[in-house]
């Protein structure tokens, strides 16, 4: 196989590319944020959301615990990836272990198993991608925040609708339009460690037609010294690695609407140096890095028909290469021998979905999928000498039906009920239902019970990766998990809204890694788990325009068999964020609080509990076309720690203390 190869000439040619043929975004997608600020009690529980059922409806009324994140917030508390925005949200919380974010939902989250559980989407298109079925969220995440309009994450199992990974939630991040810019914009910004990042996008609504382009880079050379314990010996510099946590990325969106038809087009790429030596790797070496991109072409139809039945159609070809560099120590201190990983992955496949209203009480949706990966590429080799370790070539099919039935028996009672059927070509079947019952005797009230099972196919680099220590286990079997919750969200006062729900979850045949006989390690479906928990959140606004959300989460999540917990599963989560509007709401004060109870580590011992405190001014319509934002991240300069995965030796991995980020954004157009 040839190497991948990301260069600046492949960066700019698909760059052009996607600028010339692409994109954008559902129509039903999108709806105009609601300004908590000014937002009556009844649209706090109207928010719009698609992704819970597959068509727009408010969140009150969807089958499921759902959380919405506008752009607006996004602006105002100056988030700066995906994972930031998910780690703000109630239930939530996200771990760094230099390399790659990993996010945690209702206390559970698996050291390395590269968010598998969570299903991404970006505008209902899936991002998991065919070899580790990875979701990427940190710096790795492909599209630039500032081109959010929202994020939709839909609590609970929902296979029913969406098939492999929605086991713990389904986020699905929407894009902006051409509307949204209605010209050029500008943005660049500088922070620590060395930090900048430039955006250029443009945007235009003409009639039937609308599009939107844009293109960012940003760099980083991370912390220029680290410090790690374990490797406190004078053969490994004293435990201090030195500039060997850069950040690379270069990313296009490029969207056009024209009528009914949607094409997008997305590319995105990360290179990022790993300082904490993995997989006994060279600690210290700048060398040692992974590459990840992820590109796709997405071509939607949609179309409302008279007799108001919705027809969405979809066609998609997606790439998602990776690259690590691993540089191993050889037979002398002059020597070393670099590795090399590789992952190759390509799918194309369709979709067709009808929802139709039957009856006048029965909103039904039905619809099929079909996804060919035609390449799973695993290979890995030394450079010096040469030496094959693994060449698996793999390939795969899938496909599946679903249908839902929204029944109104009355005003105040609805009930939803669906059922969804996946094949595999390479593993056993599954049929998921969801089910959930949605009572509302008052606008203010909604009470909601949610029944689930979801699953998860074993991907391939779990099945047939071979390299020791790891060893293949093909007769792996999808995992399962079944949930049940109950919710219930009342108003307060007039711009008060209060969500409290519990769950349980059940969760057979967990793929974890374990030692195997003789040395090394293999996956198998080896644990039942069990996790018990509940929620509350408070949000709206309080009083002279203060704004914002508070929230605690309690969760246990223990192995059924030996009645432990569960490690990297935290017991108590709190989160607050509020935000102050000044100046007739041209300048925003906002405050982003987090803390985390103590966790079990992967190995013995714990990673002990944390507070960490963000905050963030912005200043819209500075001379009417510039804004700047002002951030400073972890503000009390908190030394705190996240769980390591299972390539690392560190027990604790050290995070970032107090860092700055100055961002200017011009848009000379009227928004």
């Amino acid at each position: 196989m040839k190497p991948v190869s990301f260069g600046a000439a492949q960066w700019v040619l698909l760059s052009v590319a996607f600028f010339l043929s692409s994109t954008t975004i559902p129509s039903l997608a999108q709806e105009p944020d609601i300004n908590l600020a000014e937002a009556s009690l009844e649209q706090l529980g109207r928010i719009p959301v698609y992704t819970a059922s597959k068509h727009l409806q408010s969140g009150a009324d969807a089958p499921s615990s759902v959380t919405v994140i506008t752009s607006d917030e996004i602006e105002r508390y100056g988030y700066r990836t995906l994972a930031d925005i998910l780690g703000s949200v109630r239930g939530f919380f996200v771990t760094y272990d230099r390399n790659y974010s990993s996010l945690g939902a209702r206390g559970f989250a698996r050291p390395g198993d590269y968010n598998t559980r969570i299903l991404l989407l970006v505008d209902g298109h899936r991002l998991n991608n065919n070899i580790y079925d990875e979701a990427m969220l940190g710096s790795e995440f492909p599209v630039d925040v500032d081109l959010i309009d929202r994020v939709e994450i839909i609590r609970g199992p929902v296979s029913s609708l969406y098939g492999s990974n929605a086991l713990f939630a389904v986020v699905n991040v929407f894009t902006k339009k051409g509307h949204d810019l209605q010209g050029l914009e500008l943005s660049s910004e500088a922070g620590s460690f060395n930090t900048y990042q430039g955006r250029m996008s443009y945007g235009r609504k003409l009639r039937a037609l609308e599009f939107l382009v844009s293109a960012t880079y940003y760099g980083s050379r991370g912390q220029k010294r680290l410090y790690f314990p374990q490797f406190n010996t004078p053969q490994t510099n004293n435990g201090i690695a030195i500039s060997a946590d850069d950040d690379q990325i270069g990313s296009a969106l490029a969207t056009i609407t024209f009528r009914d038809f949607t094409l997008q087009g997305l590319y995105g790429v990360r290179e990022k140096g790993i300082p904490t030596g993995p997989y006994g790797t060279v600690f210290g070496d700048s060398r040692t890095r992974t590459t990840d991109a992820h590109q796709y072409l997405d071509l939607r139809y949609e179309h409302t028909f008279a007799q108001s039945w919705d027809l969405l159609a979809r066609w998609f070809i997606d790439r998602s290469p990776y690259q690590g560099t691993y540089i191993y120590a050889g037979d002398s201190p002059a020597r070393v021998r670099p590795n090399l990983d590789y992952g190759d992955g390509k799918w194309w496949g369709t979709e067709l979905q009808l929802t139709m209203t039957v009856l006048k009480r029965n909103r039904i949706t039905v619809g099929s999928e079909y996804r060919n990966s035609f390449r799973q590429d695993q290979i890995d080799y030394n450079v010096n000498p040469y030496e094959l370790s693994l060449l698996d070539r793999r390939n795969s099919f899938s496909y599946a039906f679903f249908l839902q039935d929204e029944i109104t028996i009355s005003k105040a009672l609805t009930v939803n009920a669906g059922l969804r059927y996946d094949y595999y070509n390479r593993t056993e079947a599954s049929t998921d239902p969801r089910a959930a019952v949605i009572y509302r005797p008052r606008s203010s009230t909604a009470l909601k019970y949610i029944y689930g099972e979801a699953f998860r196919v074993p991907n391939v680099y779990e099945m047939y990766y071979s390299i020791f220590p790891n060893f293949p286990n093909p007769a792996l079997h999808p995992e399962k998990i079944r949930s049940n919750e109950a919710v219930w969200e009342q108003g307060i006062t007039n711009h008060l809204w209060v969500t409290t729900s519990v769950f349980y979850n059940q969760m057979y045949g967990l793929i974890t890694e374990e030692p195997f006989a003789g040395g090394g390690t293999i996956f198998r479906n080896l644990q039942d788990v069990r996790s018990a928990g509940a929620e509350l959140e408070l949000r709206g606004q309080v009083w002279h325009g203060l704004e914002g959300a508070a929230s605690y989460s309690f969760q246990q999540t223990r192995d059924t068999g030996t009645d432990k917990l569960l490690s990297n599963s935290p017991r108590n989560l709190v989160k607050l964020r509020f935000s102050q509007p000044l100046l007739h709401r041209r300048m925003f004060v906002s405050l982003d609080a987090q803390y985390r109870s103590r966790i079990q580590s992967l190995a013995s011992g714990t990673v002990s509990p944390f507070t960490v405190l963000n905050l963030n001014l912005l200043g819209r319509n500075l001379g009417k076309h510039l804004d700047l934002s002002l951030g400073v991240h972890n503000l009390l300069d908190k030394y705190y720690f996240d769980p390591p995965s299972s390539e690392n030796l560190q027990l604790p991995i050290p995070q970032d203390g107090r860092s700055f980020r100055i961002k200017l954004t011009w848009h000379p157009g009227e928004r």
